[in-house]
């Protein structure tokens, strides 16, 4: 049997109890004692000083919804509006400019860098990272469950919004942005 197999056979079975609160405890019990392991700790990047300014700026650009261009020479960045490239005509709609009128900087650079938003599914993994590192068991409890329902980023928000953990997480998720950040720059620059 292939991993896709077994892993069909394992959520069907898991189906079949989904509503049998014992059976779930048991099984929980088992997989938590037998085959879960803690993942190892990854060791967070030491980000060079030289870039550090940087790619704290990136990151923040970032959650704004920017996509950044940065010279890997004079470490120059241009932000732009993702929504801008992604709907030329909504900035037209919203300027009153058209998109070619838009004076950009970066193409007249000899290297550039670009880095764009991540994915919704690593912001997911994000957020999931951050949910499985808060202490208050209770919160992290209604953080994983907040992340396995429907609109899970606004729900996910919300929580930790209301929450003694609102710093916390906009701390952790800056910090995996710089890394992120930091990972694109680095291998753009290495791949030259």
């Amino acid at each position: 049997m292939n991993k896709q197999q077994l892993l069909n056979d394992i959520l069907s079975v898991l189906q079949t109890i989904r509503e049998d609160k014992p059976k779930l405890e048991k099984l929980h019990a088992f997989v938590m004692k037998e085959i879960y392991e803690e993942p190892e700790e990854m060791e967070e990047p030491e980000i060079p000083k030289k870039f550090k300014r940087v790619v704290a700026e990136v990151a923040d650009s970032l959650i704004a919804g920017f996509v950044c261009f940065v010279n890997p020479d004079t470490l120059e960045l241009e932000e732009i509006p993702q929504n801008t490239l992604i709907e030329p005509e909504d900035y037209k709609a919203m300027t009153g400019e058209s998109i070619e009128d838009f004076q950009v900087k970066h193409q007249e650079w000899e290297k550039c860098v670009e880095i764009k938003p991540p994915e919704s599914f690593d912001s997911f993994k994000i957020m999931e990272r951050f949910a499985e590192k808060v202490p208050n068991a209770g919160l992290r409890e209604k953080l994983i469950d907040a992340l396995n329902r429907r609109k899970p980023f606004a729900n996910f928000k919300r929580i930790v919004d209301d929450s003694d953990y609102r710093q916390d997480w906009f701390d952790f998720r800056q910090a995996r942005l710089e890394e992120y950040v930091y990972e694109v720059l680095t291998d753009e620059i290495e791949e030259e």
